[in-house]
């Protein structure tokens, strides 16, 4: 079955995963026909020309996370394997895949049962490298209400968001401040379940399995990849249901192989779910476009609207200590600019690994292994507040002496500093008792 026949069988459900969207995200090498710039092969047009790139083009698509004129904010729930340099293991074949699968599946079962057990809605679906777990949250509702309530805006993100630009699909109509503050909050939810799911497989490497962690933080692991709470809002988007997944051809250039593809592995409603629990079977349907557009049949693409059951979450999430860590960084005075940057090339208590990241920042202070050792460093040797850690990262940032080639209107310096610091800072208390 060619890319093109499966996308036609599969494309109303499709359809279905792209409801709220008014843009679509279509990314490969299939542009290079075209006479795309090999260097960045992504095309964001509208909606309407789904169509075009999938059972047109055979490309991989994606689902930007704020809908249309911010009508809901999708939450991205994103687990996977990372092997730093040895990704590729994960597509080298079936056998390779199967048994990295085997690694994850706990992890899978914890995280579902955890949003099972509080009757919250979602749809997950299987990625070649690991999984999403995806609901939308709709403005208005009382649930994102919620989530709004715990979000955070930096003024840099509030300007960001507020900037139109009618010549960019993405920022027609900017991003409403509720649908930012919802998509903070979600971060801060997921980072809430990422904590707890460390704690469940504190032992996993002592047990023979990858350690679990955050963000790429370790060079191999099972990694709750929280990476898309940061940034704008409407620079992020995930990877479709239903959607191809071609990285074998795209980075690791497997072209002798067929093109993966994502597999739904449950459509949960609060209630009931329809799901595929044989690992094997996943696998067998990432590998062969036929059986998968078979399997494809028993799910709607629809991602279900979170309900009130969240708020219960919700409510379990503020009487955490890492509610009480997350509201003492917001209210934390920030040090001006500049300011923090010194005091940290003064600091007697900074460690050696501090000080190569304060005077050789670019690429340094962007790597997750990175920043994860510099704010453990001056949070746990050198006693710093993490907000102040923060402002050591945005005064690197807005340096433009360092030759950064990141977007930093796009990507802002207070709010990537901010999100990174308190990710790391919360692990950092959690590591050493302190949370």
């Amino acid at each position: 079955m060619t890319p093109q026949e499966y996308y036609s069988k599969v494309f109303g459900r499709l359809q279905n995963s792209f409801k709220d969207c008014h843009y679509v995200v279509a990314a490969g090498r299939d542009l290079l026909a075209d006479g795309w710039d090999p260097s960045f092969l992504v095309a964001v047009e509208p909606v309407d020309q789904l169509e075009k790139f999938t059972v047109g083009k055979g490309m991989q698509v994606h689902l930007p996370v704020v809908g249309e004129q911010s009508c809901s904010v999708l939450m991205p729930f994103d687990f996977e394997v990372f092997l730093l340099g040895e990704n590729h293991k994960l597509y080298t074949d079936k056998e390779s895949q199967r048994y990295w699968f085997k690694q994850m599946t706990p992890v899978f079962r914890f995280v579902e049962g955890f949003f099972r057990r509080r009757g919250i809605p979602y749809l997950l679906d299987y990625t070649p490298s690991g999984a999403h777990l995806l609901w939308r949250n709709r403005i208005g509702t009382r649930a994102a209400a919620e989530l709004e309530s715990i979000g955070y805006l930096e003024e840099d993100l509030i300007k960001a968001c507020l900037h139109t630009d009618e010549q960019d699909i993405k920022r027609r109509w900017g991003v409403s401040l509720p649908a930012a503050r919802v998509f903070s909050g979600l971060g801060k939810l997921a980072e809430y379940v990422a904590l707890l799911t460390i704690e469940a497989f504190q032992n996993n490497e002592a047990e023979g399995g990858l350690p679990v962690t955050v963000s790429d933080s370790l060079d191999r692991c099972i990694n709750l990849d929280n990476s898309w709470a940061e940034g704008s809002p409407f620079m992020r988007s995930i990877r479709s249901p239903f959607s191809l997944h071609k990285k074998n051809h795209d980075k690791y250039h497997m072209f002798h192989q067929p093109p993966l593809v994502d597999v739904i592995g449950a459509f949960y409603d609060g209630r009931a779910a329809v799901e595929e629990t044989d690992m094997d079977r996943i696998v067998d349907c990432m590998w062969d476009l036929e059986k998968a557009a078979a399997h494809a049949q028993r799910f709607t693409g629809i991602i279900p609207d979170a309900d009130d059951n969240l708020m219960d979450l919700l409510r379990e999430y503020k009487n955490s200590p890492l509610f009480s860590f997350h509201s003492e960084f917001d209210a934390t005075e920030d040090l001006p600019r500049q300011a923090a940057l010194e005091r940290a090339k003064q600091d007697d208590k900074a460690t050696d690994f501090v000080r190569s990241i304060l005077y050789n920042p670019n690429p340094l202070a962007l790597q997750p292994k990175n920043m994860m050792g510099f704010v453990y460093d001056l949070l746990v040797y050198a006693d710093w507040k993490p907000k102040h850690i923060a402002n050591v990262l945005r005064d690197l940032y807005i340096d433009p002496a360092y030759g950064w080639n990141l977007d930093f209107f796009k990507y802002p310096a207070d709010e990537k500093a901010n999100f990174w610091t308190r990710t790391f800072s919360s692990l950092a208390l959690w590591k050493t008792g302190r949370l």
